[in-house]
């Protein structure tokens, strides 16, 4: 049987993308879920898997093409080629090409041809290695993760230390009017595209509740380093917030909902997107129904989201399926923002920077000032599904979940905190 090989959906304002190389011949057997080919896209590069094993019979856009979402890109046959002893059948007869001439391994002039992976890129430019310098060990000659470490290892050890080259900095391009022009990537322009029709498309509005943190904060400074010692993770205050912020959206269906001309459209599963900045735009990952997840789940589970969406390694069905996003953009310090929604979502949840402030605190009748950890809340919600008053409601739940944590109670049940 033939199985095509379709150009993914790489993110919701995706409509195409390009091919890079296909690290697959014409009659090479594949297996199910092998990296077959990369491609990238305003938002994101990645490497596609084989939706089934059996023979690439036939690739339609070659590398350098561009195709649209869907598309299909190759043929897979079903089976083995001829010639391995084992019949493909009569419904999947394959001619298997001559074998290509042996191939060497590219010398250092043609180096600079060859394709690296975002997550190659990122890794050597973490260990400070000349890709140039790198022999690689994969598909014709390809450099993969595995040779940078192992180069890297090897530095100071020998002559291959003296490989590393420093990045130049590219030259700025500055007119006679004394105006230098940043030419937009496809991710910018996509990202520009996206925010105006987001805009355009959905009356904004936000709203803004402050929330106390101190109970967190505590809870958090007592495990954050057994935490991550444990778990190799970081025990941030975001785990926190996405959990209680999938458990008030089922209290408010119309705030993970979607608009239509036919009417409002409520979504029953909760898919929260996490917004993660990158060197040169940003990507919204999504964290699957995070209300069935524990704390120490959740921690893990963005932290290997952050690390794999800035080495460029995030898969292409991670990218799209959100039904609301939480975008933490009080890690560089911000206080108050107002995001703009994510499309085609009605609610978007920006969090600003949580830090010790003066509170007015009333107990037992008498004022008092405390110092607590304080953060703002701000719900940007398209005004045509969402009204003020559920959007307060929605902000004043959220806040009331926060304030009442109690370790190892409700829904901040975790076992694997309990016992560290």
């Amino acid at each position: 049987m033939s199985i095509p090989v379709v150009m993914p959906q790489l993110g919701e304002s995706v409509a195409e993308g390009t091919v890079i190389e296909w690290l697959k011949r014409e009659g090479d057997r594949v297996q199910k879920d092998e990296a077959i080919l990369a491609i990238s896209t305003e938002k994101v590069d990645a490497e596609i898997p084989a939706p089934a094993a059996g023979v690439l019979s036939q690739i339609l856009v070659k590398a350098g093409e561009v195709a649209p979402v869907g598309a299909t890109l190759a043929i897979i046959v079903e089976g083995f080629a001829s010639g391995t002893g084992i019949d493909l059948g009569a419904e999947a007869p394959i001619t298997v090409p001559p074998p290509p001439a042996e191939r060497q391994v590219p010398s250092a002039e043609r180096l600079e041809g060859r394709f690296y992976s975002p997550a190659v890129r990122k890794l050597a430019e973490e260990l400070g290695v000349n890709l140039e310098a790198v022999p690689g060990t994969g598909e014709g000659g390809r450099v993969t993760r595995r040779d940078i470490e192992l180069f890297a290892q090897a530095k100071g050890a020998g002559p291959a230390a003296k490989e590393v080259v420093p990045k130049a900095a590219p030259e700025p391009r500055v007119d006679s009017a004394g105006e230098e022009l940043i030419p937009l990537t496809k991710m910018r322009r996509t990202i520009a595209d996206h925010m105006v029709r987001s805009v355009h498309i959905a009356p904004h509005v936000t709203s803004i509740a402050e929330a106390d943190f101190t109970a967190i904060a505590r809870y958090r400074e007592a495990k954050k380093e057994i935490f991550r010692q444990a778990k190799g993770a970081s025990l941030t205050f975001l785990p926190f917030i996405v959990k209680a912020t999938a458990h008030v959206l089922r209290e408010f269906p119309t705030v993970n909902a979607r608009w239509t001309d036919e009417g409002i459209r409520i979504r029953r599963a909760i898919h929260l997107g996490i917004a993660i900045a990158l060197e040169d735009g940003l990507v919204v990952p999504v964290l699957r129904n995070p209300g069935s997840k524990s704390l120490s789940d959740l921690a893990v589970a963005i932290a290997d989201l952050v690390r794999r969406a800035q080495e460029g390694r995030l898969l292409p069905e991670e990218l799209s399926g959100s039904t609301f996003t939480v975008n933490n953009f009080g890690a560089d310090g911000n206080l108050i923002g107002t995001p703009i929604l994510n499309q085609p979502e009605v609610g978007i949840l920006g969090v600003g920077t949580i830090q010790k402030r003066p509170v007015v605190l009333t107990r037992q009748g008498e004022d008092a000032i405390a110092i607590r950890w304080m953060g703002y809340l701000c719900l940007s919600y398209d005004h045509r599904v969402v009204d003020g008053a559920v959007a307060g409601r929605f902000l004043q739940a959220l806040r009331r979940t926060l304030e009442t944590f109690i370790p190892g109670t409700g829904i901040w049940a975790d076992p694997v905190l309990q016992t560290l």
